[in-house]
């Protein structure tokens, strides 16, 4: 018998303005149930700022686990009065009751993504895989804080490149397994042969994060890496827009956007929901993105969670490099940027043979990032 695997998140309910955030442990969860694991979705909620707001998250995590039909596979556990370093107080289970979860826990693989379970629960589980998915900073930051790292039984990692010559960040002999993002394909029906308009991407404009390597402090927003890329609308021919959470109040890199042809659209409108996030990347002709230059800057090889779903979708996407562009098979589909003139070039290349340039990417997320492809080498390195 197949040994249980938990999928561990606190990411998700807490920001039901995320659409594309569902779909992360959703794509593993999806995934693995195709491949016969007896997989189970665990998300924690820590205390809210105020009664109206924990209902809000509860609810919205609720209707999008309906959505999809998998509420008999997916627990949330809601400590009403506690935060993440004190799981002590009241707590409320949606789904399996505590009992029934503890005691197949006990048998169970934690994947921990992004250290979301803390130690006391973590305790509860047969064996602990911490994933991460934020790899460079991730690894910086777990010099500085507790995050897991060396009280698990295993790592996995999406960094593909960490470790390598040209990849700065120390792995401080810790046994990090790599594996690619995922996308669960039968959730993501190629649109290839539907015509799309822009080329787009939903991301955070600020989140607020920096991280230290040696004596450089690394930027970990998205703004600084589209700045350096605002004259592109300009060099080619393409629409390009961006649902990114720029606030009202900030005029002055609004108008700047405008200034230079990118459209903006708020990305809680036309991705706020799992649903709405799909039918964005699949209604888009594909992705341009920028990466944080925290990951530009330590080159871990990571590619997004939401590319993998452009690609998968059929959607040619054209994203700047962290590492991984000679770790993966040439694609017409999947083309990387390390400067202006290179993402302009790379955009051209698609627009030269779209449709050759969509069968591809496609058929990159098939052999590279699907979930039958990751899956069972994600399973031999956590020791499921």
């Amino acid at each position: 018998m197949r040994t249980p695997v938990f999928i561990g998140s606190a990411f998700v309910a807490k920001y039901p303005e995320g659409g594309g955030n569902f779909w992360v442990p959703l794509q593993y969860l999806l995934g693995l149930r195709a491949q016969g694991v007896d997989a189970h979705w665990v998300e924690l909620v820590w205390r809210q700022e105020s009664p109206a707001r924990a209902e809000e998250v509860l609810t919205r995590f609720a209707a999008d686990v309906e959505a999809f039909g998998v509420r008999e596979w997916v627990t949330l556990v809601y400590y009403p009065e506690n935060d993440r370093d004190d799981p002590s107080g009241p707590v409320q289970h949606v789904g399996l009751p505590p009992e029934t979860l503890w005691r197949r826990a006990r048998d169970g693989l934690l994947l921990n993504m992004a250290n979301s379970v803390p130690p006391e629960l973590r305790a509860r589980f047969g064996r602990t895989v911490l994933f991460d998915v934020d790899p460079g900073p991730f690894q910086l930051w777990a010099r500085q804080y507790e995050l897991g790292v060396g009280t698990h039984d295993g790592y996995l990692t999406i960094g593909q490149n960490l470790g390598a010559p040209d990849c700065p960040v120390s792995l401080d002999d810790v046994p990090w397994q790599r594996v690619w993002p995922t996308v669960h394909l039968p959730v993501w029906p190629d649109q290839g042969t539907r015509d799309g308009e822009r080329y787009t991407t939903v991301t955070q404009w600020w989140n607020g994060t920096w991280v230290t390597l040696g004596e450089e402090t690394l930027d970990g927003n998205k703004r600084a890496g589209f700045i350096d890329m605002v004259a592109l609308p300009g060099r080619v021919e393409v629409p390009l827009e961006l649902a990114a959470n720029i606030h009202p109040g900030e005029v002055e890199d609004r108008a700047l956007l405008a200034r230079h042809g990118w459209g903006l659209v708020d990305p809680v409108a036309v991705a706020g929901t799992p649903v709405k996030f799909r039918d964005y990347v699949q209604g888009s002709r594909g992705e341009f993105s920028c990466a944080k230059p925290a990951y530009v800057r330590t080159r871990p090889g990571w590619v997004s969670d939401r590319t993998v779903c452009y690609l998968a979708s059929g959607r040619p996407c054209v994203v700047q490099d962290t590492g991984a562009a000679r770790l993966l098979p040439p694609s017409a589909g999947l083309r990387f940027f390390t400067s202006l003139d290179e993402a302009a070039e790379a955009l051209r290349a698609i627009e030269r043979d779209y449709r050759t340039a969509a069968r591809a990417a496609r058929a990159l997320a098939e052999e590279v990032f699907s979930t039958a492809a990751v899956l069972p080498g994600l399973l031999r390195a956590a020791g499921a």
